[in-house]
Parts: C-alpha cells; sequence; structure tokens
C-alpha cells in the first residue's frame, strides 16, 4: 500500500523542527512528521509520501527547499512549488492550490504508481488531497486538526467583524473549503471524541461518513522518564545533556531560589491558550509563590514589536503581569528553545524537581503537551475542556480544571505540589500508560485498520467504449488544445477557418477537444453547423460527460467516478425551494450529473452564491457549484468540472498537464484555466475571469489581445505549441517561471 499525506502549510523538514517558529508551525507539523514515519514501518505499507510546500526564501532554512528529503528506506517529504517561493502564511496559499494539485499529480505520474489513499491534513491540504483523490479515484481521508466554524465563532466573541475575519484569515472560505472536504471524504480522522462530537458537528455531514477517533501518539525515544537519569549505564543521547545544562542555565539567570519545584506552561502567544489565567493564579498567591517557580515558554522570538499582532499582545500582557504582580525572580519568559532536545528537558527538569505542566487554554482540541508531560513522569494541570478529558481518563495522569475558575486553578496547582503521594500516583501513571495508550505505533495499527475497511473507489479505467483508432491517436500525442465553444472556439468566421488550417498541419501531435457548458446533443449541431469534424475529445454539460471521436463514444470509467456521493434528488429539492433561481426547460439542460439553473434578474452572483452554498451544504451531497455569465447555475458532482475533466484525460492519456492548453472567456472555463495547464483567455472575456490576472504569471495564464479563435491561435503561439521541439519541454522551464514570481 502506498500512502500519500499531504500537509502544505508552515515548516516542515525531518530534524529539528521549529515547533513555534510561527502559528503555522505547531502541532500539526509534529503529527504528520510521525505519523509518516510510523507508516512507513507498518508491513502493510510499502511507502508514505509526506507532500509539503517547497519555500525557497533567505529567511528560512535552505532544508525548506529541498525536493526530496529521505527520512527512512520507504518514507520521503516530497516538496513541490505552490504558488511564489518565499515563505507565506496559510491564509495566503489559497489562491496557488491548484498549482499545487496539478504538480503533485505529475510528480506522481512521473513516479509510475498510484496511491492507495490520499490523506490531507487541514483545510487546504484536504482540498489537495480531495482533489488528487479523485483524479485517481482512491479514497480521500481528512483530518482537519482544527477548523474554521469554532475558530469563527471565537473570532467574533473577540469582537472581529466577519469582513475582518474574511480580510485577514479568508475564514467562509476555510469554511466552505472544509464542507467540501467532508462531503467527499471517505472517512475522518480525529484525536478525541471532542473534536468529533463538538467541533465537526458545527457541519452538514453524511451520517454515512465514517469517523475514527485515533489519538496520537508521542515519540518515546524522546520523552523518557525523567528518572533515567538517575541509573548508572543508561544510554542518554548526548544532545540531551547538553540541552539539559543550557536551560538549567537560562533558567536560573531568572529565579532567585532556582531549587524550588517548577510550574512549567509550553504554548503558542495566543489569546485562545488564556496564559494570563495562570499568571494571575501564580500572582495572586503568595502560597505557590513560596513553593515554586513558574516558567512560561510562548513560542520563540526575538523582537516582540516585529510580531504578528495577536502575539505582541499575549506577549505584552505577560510581561505587565510580571511587573503587576513583581514577579521578578520567580517567572522566568524565555525567549527560545527548540523542541526536538530542550522541550522534551524541560519536562523532565519540571518533573526532576517535583514540580507540574500547567495549560489554562479555554479549549484544547487534542492536548499532546499533557501527553508529553505525562510521558516523562510530570503531573499535570489543564483545561477540561476539549481533548484532555480523554487522556486524563486514559492516564490519571494529573489534573481537570475550569480555568475560568482561579480559585480551583490554585487548589489544584497547591495539590499536586504538596501532596507527595498524589504526585507519585500520578507521575507513574503518566510513564505507565501513555505508553499503553499512546504510541505512534498503536495510532498506526487503528490507522491502517481504518483504511482497509474503506471502500475502494472507483479506478480509472483505460478499457472504455473508445474505439481503438481514436484510443491509439490519444495515445501516441503529447500536447492537447480543449477549448470552449461560444465566444472562445466561435464568434469569428474567419479566425475559426485559420484555426482550424494550424490544427489540421500539427494534427500528428496536437490533440483536439472542446469544453462545454452545452450537452453532447448541442455540442454536436455546433460542430456540424461549423463544420469541425477532426475531433478528439469532447467535455460536455460543464465537465459532467466526456466522449471520444467522431462516434462521441462515452468515457464510462468517468461516469463511474462521478456517481460517488452524487445525490441529484436531495439536490434539486433543496434549490427549488430558493426564489432566485429557475430550473432551466430548455432541450438537453438537465443530466445524469449535471443540474441546471436560470439566475433571477435581481440578485448578483455575489449575493446569490452563499445562499446556494449553504443550500448545498444541507443536502450533504458532495458537489461543485459552477456561476457563470452572470446569469446560469450548474451543480455537479464534486469529481466533476472542465478542469477535472481536463486534468482526467491528461493523467488517463499521459499528456503532460503543462502540455495541455485550455481556452475560455467565462467563469465555467476558470478552474481548466488555472493550475499547470497552459491557459488561454481570449481577449473578448466576461469580467468574471478578470481576476485571473492577479495570479496569471503562477498559474500560467495568458490573456491574449486577440479574441476568439484569434486569441486560441495567439495563446498557442505564446506557448509554443505549435512548435516541433514543444516534445522537449522540461519542467525546470516552469520553475524558473515560478522563481521569478
Amino acid at each position: 500500500m502506498y500512502i500519500q499525506l499531504v500537509s502544505i502549510h508552515g515548516l516542515v523538514r525531518g530534524r529539528n523542527v521549529e515547533m513555534g517558529a510561527d502559528a503555522d508551525t505547531g502541532g500539526q507539523i509534529r503529527y504528520v512528521l510521525e505519523l509518516a514515519q510510523t507508516l512507513a514501518k507498518h508491513p502493510a505499507v510499502d511507502a508514505v509520501d509526506l507532500f509539503t510546500r517547497r519555500i525557497r526564501d533567505k529567511r528560512v532554512s535552505p532544508d525548506y527547499g529541498q525536493d526530496i528529503e529521505e527520512l527512512s528506506e520507504n518514507c520521503r517529504i516530497v516538496r513541490l512549488p505552490c504558488g511564489p517561493g518565499r515563505y507565506l502564511r496559510k491564509e495566503r496559499l489559497w489562491p496557488y492550490l491548484e498549482d499545487f494539485v496539478d504538480a503533485m499529480i505529475s510528480f506522481t505520474a512521473r513516479e509510475g504508481r498510484s496511491p492507495a489513499v490520499v490523506h490531507g491534513h487541514y483545510a487546504d491540504a484536504g482540498y489537495v488531497a480531495k482533489e488528487v483523490a479523485s483524479a485517481y479515484g482512491v479514497p480521500f481521508v481528512f483530518t482537519g486538526h482544527s477548523l474554521g466554524k469554532p475558530k469563527l465563532d471565537y473570532l467574533l466573541e473577540e469582537g472581529w467583524s466577519l469582513e475582518q475575519a474574511n480580510k485577514e484569515l479568508a475564514i467562509e472560505h476555510r469554511i466552505n473549503i472544509e464542507q467540501e472536504c467532508l462531503a467527499a471524504a471517505d472517512a475522518v480522522i480525529t484525536s478525541t471524541r471532542h473534536e468529533r462530537d463538538q467541533q465537526y458537528g458545527k457541519y452538514h455531514k453524511s451520517d454515512e461518513l465514517e469517523f475514527h477517533v485515533i489519538p496520537p501518539g508521542t515519540d518515546l525515544q524522546r520523552f523518557f522518564p525523567y528518572y533515567d537519569y538517575d541509573f548508572a549505564g543508561t544510554e542518554i543521547d548526548e544532545r540531551f545533556k547538553q540541552a539539559r545544562v543550557r536551560l538549567h542555565a537560562d533558567l536560573n539567570r531568572f529565579y532567585t531560589s532556582p531549587e524550588k519545584p517548577l510550574i512549567l506552561a509550553l504554548c503558542r502567544p495566543d489569546r485562545r491558550k488564556n496564559i494570563g489565567a495562570l499568571i494571575e493564579a501564580y500572582g495572586n498567591s503568595r502560597e505557590l509563590q513560596a513553593i515554586a517557580n513558574l516558567a512560561i515558554f510562548a513560542g520563540i522570538r526575538n523582537d516582540i514589536e516585529s510580531m504578528p499582532e495577536n502575539e505582541q499582545r499575549v506577549l505584552t500582557d505577560m510581561l505587565l503581569a510580571m511587573d503587576r504582580y513583581n514577579l521578578y525572580g520567580k517567572l522566568a519568559i524565555p525567549k527560545h528553545h527548540d523542541s526536538e532536545y530542550e522541550v522534551p528537558e524541560l519536562y523532565r527538569m519540571a518533573a526532576a524537581s517535583r514540580g507540574i505542566f500547567v495549560n489554562t487554554a479555554f479549549v484544547e482540541l487534542f492536548g499532546l503537551t499533557s501527553i508529553e508531560s505525562s510521558a516523562v513522569g510530570l503531573p499535570f494541570v489543564v483545561t477540561e475542556n476539549g481533548g484532555p478529558q480523554d487522556i486524563a481518563e486514559n492516564c490519571e495522569s494529573g489534573l481537570l480544571v475550569n480555568v475560568n475558575d482561579q480559585c480551583q486553578l490554585t487548589s489544584s496547582m497547591l495539590e499536586l505540589l504538596t501532596d507527595d503521594q498524589k504526585w507519585n500516583v500520578c507521575s507513574s501513571n503518566g510513564v505507565n500508560r501513555v505508553r499503553e495508550h499512546y504510541t505512534w505505533e498503536t495510532h498506526v495499527e487503528h490507522f491502517v485498520d481504518a483504511l482497509n475497511h474503506l471502500k475502494t473507489g472507483p479506478t480509472l479505467s483505460v478499457t472504455s467504449t473508445t474505439g481503438a483508432p481514436v484510443k491509439q491517436r490519444l495515445a501516441s500525442l503529447d500536447r492537447l488544445l480543449i477549448t470552449d465553444i461560444d465566444n472562445t472556439l466561435i464568434g469569428d468566421d474567419a479566425a475559426l477557418m485559420q484555426l482550424k488550417e494550424l490544427l489540421a498541419d500539427h494534427r500528428g501531435t496536437l490533440g483536439f477537444g472542446i469544453a462545454s457548458g452545452r450537452s453532447l446533443e448541442l455540442v454536436q449541431q455546433v460542430l456540424d453547423e461549423y463544420g469541425i469534424h477532426d475531433i478528439d475529445v469532447v467535455i460536455s454539460s460543464v465537465g459532467a460527460e466526456i466522449y471520444y471521436g467522431a462516434e462521441f463514444s462515452p468515457d464510462r470509467g468517468w461516469a463511474t467516478q462521478l456517481r460517488s456521493k452524487w445525490k441529484p434528488d436531495r439536490i434539486r429539492d433543496a434549490l427549488d425551494k430558493l426564489d432566485f433561481l429557475h430550473l432551466q426547460d430548455r432541450d438537453h439542460a438537465q443530466r445524469e450529473f449535471k443540474i441546471s439553473y436560470d439566475l433571477a434578474a435581481d440578485i448578483t452572483m455575489e449575493e446569490a452564491e452563499p445562499l446556494l452554498h449553504a443550500a448545498l451544504d444541507s443536502t450533504e451531497s458532495a458537489y461543485s457549484l459552477i456561476m457563470s455569465h452572470g446569469a446560469y447555475v450548474d451543480v455537479l458532482p464534486h469529481r466533476a468540472s472542465k478542469g477535472k475533466a481536463v486534468r482526467y484525460l491528461s493523467r488517463k492519456w499521459d499528456i503532460p498537464i503543462e502540455q495541455v492548453a485550455t481556452a475560455g472567456d467565462s467563469g465555467n472555463d476558470r478552474d481548466m484555466l488555472q493550475g499547470r495547464t497552459a491557459g488561454i483567455v481570449v481577449g473578448n472575456h466576461d469580467r468574471e475571469l478578470a481576476s485571473l490576472k492577479t495570479h496569471a504569471r503562477s498559474h500560467r495564464i495568458h490573456f491574449s489581445k486577440g479574441c476568439y479563435a484569434h486569441g486560441i491561435i495567439e495563446g498557442l503561439k505564446h506557448y509554443g505549441l505549435l512548435d516541433e521541439n514543444v516534445a522537449n519541454f522540461d519542467i525546470g522551464q516552469l520553475e524558473e517561471l515560478e522563481k521569478a514570481v
């Protein structure tokens, strides 16, 4: 079994993980790395590739620019381009995900093996994994890690406006993508029951969707018990010992009585982590201050003023609280720590001092730090909201508290710090039960078992009813033109005649196809009317159907793929209730995989789109919504669109996606123009496509000056697809373009 994992954002490398370097490099990064490496050791798994974004930016290590990083014999990090080379926070990556989809499919094709499953982590990678799984007809597994709807609820409570949340975080787009992922997923992996019931409970989802609660493990080679130092002959990596010496020296600078037990907190400088509650409880308790020191490691910082506003505010509040309660000599707030060696040592140092670990977050989706602290024998006092409920139940290695109740928080910390027997029991339970419940080997056993129970998705068949001559021709092509009909191919008869002559001259290497919103019957009428007979492929009904050759033989493999999770009756019932939609009654408008409406004149597409998504999400059907010309609404299966059909053809007939030209003029052409195709927007295009100019270079989109077929010819020449040597296209040409962007 070959497994593809996808985790796009943040800084991902196999060694010296820069945990806390920014908001995007957190627990998810450690999770996917441990999952990949442990999966690769399982006897049922042949290979694992972890796909992430390639970053070439002087501000970060050159490690993140390596194309391939070997983690073990059959486990790799594969870095692919996704927009410009510079480091971008995750909210800025959305426009480039189509590039990543194409790059991942192209990479997989070059490797010569298809995945058995594609597993996406977080919304951005979920989208990519969904598209790649669809292209290969294999199961798609989704892990959200954190979700947009709960985050939006929190932001609104904090005083954000919806407009601000969209501007800064693209929050509604993220939520829509998460909803799409849940509609398309074959399984969802969560870490806790709270995550499954409370977080995902805010979304529409099918009763048939499989949720598997599989808590992640922890690296027991790093998080060994604190008392291992007390036994002669125990082999401990010198780097841990060196980290211990550094940390002792660093912490001792802060304390007047460094011999006291240590209250340890480790988290990002985020308001949701509620660090202020811990400082306030400690600052108001003379007893706590008398018996213990407090250390808060809140991310990594060099200059607070250069950090994001949220982090600036949290860190400034911490320093002000330190001054307000006069905690000098008792509170340490170090600027740096590394996750690989120093974090495990911090837990062990706190345990050796008979201290405690404290997490006062308002809610903790999982609570990995509680497991790490328990693994070394450090008891915890943590929030009762979220994942720690499961950890406390399984390990009995600490206390859960209402973090809004300062008296309870203070008394719980005092209880563990002053009751030796309680501390000993919690410490021993943590060491023993983490090894029982929270190892990566246990996680992977459950994960592989879940994969084995998935229904295998439809495979891409190359044994369709395509006639032998057409099949042989498609297999021999090294480039392909796919064009929209209305206002792109037709509209200027003289230009169309010139294009037909060019296609005839290059027929030996350049295939020709149509991608239209029209039904097959209406496409045939246009082809006959304009004397277009040498056709290789027709994508009709906005990508819902594919046909080959002059006989228009259907691609039955494509149809089989589209039937998965398609619920047309539910969709019609939901949309028929919207008074601004009118079901099209024109001949051939409604198809097996396309439901089409006209949009009322008194509502804009921008106003209608969120209302349509809300209605469609309620159907628990996996869908694609396509709006075009300011007047038409098409709903298709989630695996259908012009762009997805183009990528399917590219893979099926082994034509490099970079050598597939796509030409169009309107919104329903948008997804086939984006990504790594040789996109051509004709000069007479609708305003719906104007926004593509922002990312034209990175998406390889050429905006022609010529209109109609003249624009197509101009685009073919721009990409060199009429040159005889185009077959020698070098992927490096595209990568050089990306570096320049």
